[in-house]
């Protein structure tokens, strides 16, 4: 059963989880800054292209905790696509959604795609064209992360204090 105090708890691991990742978007514009003023070199590519993974896997802890926490059902054939789906779901009397529309769902989508083809590239260079078309998906999507997470929180608020 889920009380006062484990909302509380619930809210504070989402709270760390925003925080961490204001700390590596800072890392992030620090290596999107590099190439915009001129690094060319795999490597740069290579360390943009690991702080979209890095973000990513913060994001997808922050979504795990809300979904064990509420529900704890993700298929094990394609759970990263369900966790990213059920953001997007309202569970009356369960839970609020995350994300308030499609397009939120859809540039995490995005992002996660990045995710697992930088997992499996083997030795080859990331792709500097689409690098930048993923890097312009994550400043959109972090821009309203701040926003998402601060509706998200005041809802959880409201639940807890009806208890």
């Amino acid at each position: 059963m889920r009380t006062y105090e484990s909302f509380l708890a619930l809210i504070q691991e989402l709270e760390g989880d925003a925080a961490d990742l204001e700390r590596r978007l800072a890392r992030n514009r620090t290596a999107w800054e590099r190439l915009e003023h001129g690094a060319d070199d795999p490597v740069d590519w290579g360390a943009l292209g690991f702080t979209i993974q890095t973000l990513y896997g913060v994001l997808e802890n922050y979504f795990l905790r809300i979904s064990k926490f509420f529900e704890n059902n993700l298929p094990a054939d394609r759970w990263h696509q369900a966790l990213i789906d059920k953001m997007g779901l309202e569970i009356p009397g369960v839970r609020p959604a995350l994300f308030t529309d499609n397009d939120q769902t859809r540039l995490v989508r995005e992002i996660v795609r990045f995710r697992h083809r930088l997992r499996n590239l083997y030795g080859e260079d990331l792709d500097p064209h689409k690098t930048s078309d993923v890097q312009r998906t994550v400043t959109d999507f972090f821009a309203e992360f701040p926003d998402i997470h601060a509706t998200f929180i005041g809802k959880l608020r409201s639940i807890a204090n009806a208890l």
